[in-house]
């Protein structure tokens, strides 16, 4: 007879690894939008930005699983329900939606919807589990079975283009909701009244304590660093002529390297002090970011360094660093989610790293347009590339305002509900301010 804990863990387990083995037709999605809706990378940038906006309102999707029992349960019916739609929606975008753009954008924010609703559940799931120090093991166990999802499929996105159509990548990417609605069904949970206004107000209470909303600002403004994404996928693919296939092997050593990121940290860096930790993460994510600079004016000709041996020995590199500079914010997120509102907060934590990436991609597109970099000039795209690199620098100075030990004290304080009476009128007396 499986425990709760065990069915709870496996349940985090398959949402995890199925988020990350989704990505197998996110090669097919750009292709879709570049040769069959005929986008440029701003058309591209914008619509990215759309189907985006279920992972910015991660918040009230833990509302709802927080506060709004479905069918008496707080998350396995809502994985159930929306991992359903999810299939649902997969086979749609199959059949309806390659050939139609607006029919397609919209299926494509269905599916968004429903990837970023379990995902919602399952992490959830993971923080009622992070106690008594497992915060840092249980984001490491999440984020490590989802890179090892896209290791999967990453090689294999690349290549079933060559052999397979967008459609049936999609019908084959349609069975990995459909699992984690199945696997939603073990999932040992206790019936759950309805939840009052009072966990709404605990979560006001808690949010308006400065300790706590003043590094979410941090993280936040730290995020809009301008994307370069969308401008090196058009590169890749119209100036180096990158195949599908070798798109495939970058995305493979990505995952690859997210994977490495994540163990090396569990191993050797969990005990490092967060701001020494981001500090000099984000001092070498600004040096790795900006040796594209070197690919998109080809200087690395000029040393005898072929372009898909650069991209390859970059994308590890980038990766990387970019992990590890990540990391320490996730579990420091897992670590200060208080009880009763666990789902919620950490969605809104997760949320506000997913506006800053979705104004970052729209950054870019903007810097795209004005810097004139598009599908077929790319002559300032290394400026593109250097403001993004000098971005991430200027929030720095204001790493102090994070002080770690101060927020894990607030968030034991609010596990003893009497205690956290004198947090209450501090955080009042700070909003009438």
């Amino acid at each position: 007879m499986i425990s709760r804990p065990q069915s709870t863990y496996l349940v985090i387990c398959v949402v995890a690894f199925s988020q990350g083995v989704l990505g197998l037709a996110d090669l097919a999605i750009s292709y879709m939008q570049k040769e069959d809706f005929k986008m440029n990378p701003s058309e591209m940038t914008y619509v990215q930005g759309i189907i985006s906006l279920p992972w910015v309102v991660k918040p009230l999707w833990g509302l709802c699983t927080d506060f709004i029992p479905l069918f008496g349960y707080r998350r396995k019916s809502y994985l159930f329900i929306f991992g359903i739609l999810g299939f649902c929606a997969y086979n749609a975008l199959a059949i309806y939606g390659t050939h139609n753009p607006t029919i397609g954008v919209l299926l494509l924010l269905s599916i968004q919807t429903c990837i970023a609703f379990c995902n919602v559940v399952g992490e959830a799931l993971l923080v009622e589990e992070s106690k008594d120090k497992k915060s840092t093991k249980n984001v490491s166990l999440f984020f490590g079975i989802r890179a090892f999802g896209t290791l999967v499929t990453s090689y294999l996105s690349g290549y079933c283009l060559k052999i397979l159509t967008k459609t049936q990548i999609f019908q084959i990417t349609s069975i990995f909701p459909l699992v984690i609605s199945l696997t939603s069904l073990i999932l040992i949970e206790n019936p759950t009244p309805t939840k009052s206004s009072q966990q709404i107000k605990d979560l006001k209470n808690f949010i308006n304590i400065p300790e706590i909303h003043q590094p979410i600002m941090f993280i936040f403004l730290f995020m809009l660093n301008p994307s370069i994404s969308t401008a090196m996928f058009y590169f890749n693919t119209l100036q180096l002529h990158y195949t599908a296939d070798f798109m495939g092997q970058l995305k493979f050593l990505y995952a690859l390297a997210t994977m490495w990121s994540v163990w090396f940290f569990n191993k050797h860096l969990k005990q490092v002090e967060f701001k020494k930790m981001f500090l000099f993460s984000a001092l070498a994510y600004s040096a790795v970011n900006s040796l594209n600079i070197i690919l998109v004016t080809r200087a690395n000709l000029k040393y005898g360094i072929r372009d898909e041996v650069f991209s390859l020995i970059d994308t590890v590199l980038v990766q990387t660093v970019a992990e590890l500079n990540m990391l320490p914010i996730l579990v420091l997120s897992c670590k200060i989610c208080p009880p009763k509102i666990e789902g919620t907060m950490y969605a809104l934590l997760m949320s506000t790293i997913n506006l800053g990436q979705l104004i970052a991609k729209q950054i870019g597109g903007i810097l795209m347009y004005f810097l004139g970099v598009n599908d077929k000039n790319f002559d300032n795209l290394w400026i593109l590339i250097t403001i993004a690199s000098v971005y991430v620098l200027l929030p720095l100075p204001f790493l102090r305002i994070i002080k770690e030990k101060e927020m894990l004290d607030i968030k034991q304080k609010y596990d003893v509900p009497e205690m956290f009476d004198d947090y209450e009128r501090i955080s009042l007396s700070f909003v009438e301010k």
